[in-house]
């Protein structure tokens, strides 16, 4: 069974929100609980990416990360 997530996009400027399905390998969402405890999830609307933890029967969002600086 596979397990989706009500979330927000935590990104600047888009407020999207709903139910999404947790990216990665297809396998990996076969059981009812997932065997790993940090997923990805990808906007609709605005394309970003995010991590969350999964808690229980829930999700709580990972602070995005900072995109990298060029090196000098």
């Amino acid at each position: 069974m596979l397990t989706s997530y009500m979330v927000s996009c935590p990104h600047l400027g888009c407020d999207w929100f709903g139910s999404l399905l947790p990216q990665g390998s297809p396998e990996s969402w076969r059981t009812s609980s997932p065997a790993r405890r940090v997923v990805q999830f990808k906007c609709p609307r605005c394309q970003g990416s995010w991590r969350a933890r999964v808690v229980g029967d829930d999700v709580e969002p990972l602070p995005l990360e900072e995109p990298a600086l060029p090196v000098a």
